[in-house]
């Protein structure tokens, strides 16, 4: 039990509450938010998508282990291929359906109803 426990636990200096610029720039050592392809945002307490959306051009995504409800910010991701939205507390998916080229999307442990 206690592993387990160990395995999940994130640094508090690694956790962040709200995605930013800032974030972004320094996660993916990209300039421009339009540059950015693929991110990894697994397990940092995340739970406000911030300015995710300003990164048009992303292909992959993953949000997995965090603590996001609404994914209306990822609504302009017109070319995202891949989302992993896995063990968040996301209930519905209605903001993601503009994203076109969705060809897969991760959404287990989540409280969708339907």
């Amino acid at each position: 039990f206690y592993l387990l426990l160990l395995l999940f636990y994130i640094p508090e200096t690694e956790r962040v509450s709200k995605v930013t610029a800032v974030l972004l720039k320094s996660r993916t050592g990209e300039f421009d938010l339009e540059s950015i392809l693929f991110l990894k945002l697994r397990g940092l307490g995340i739970y406000d998508l911030g300015c995710i959306g300003d990164c048009i051009n992303l292909e992959r995504l993953d949000l997995s282990g965090n603590n996001i409800t609404n994914l209306a910010p990822l609504s302009s991701l017109r070319l995202l291929q891949i989302l992993n939205v896995s063990a968040n507390r996301i209930s519905n998916l209605e903001d993601i359906s503009s994203c076109d080229s969705l060809q897969s999307l991760n959404v287990a442990g989540n409280l969708i109803s339907r």
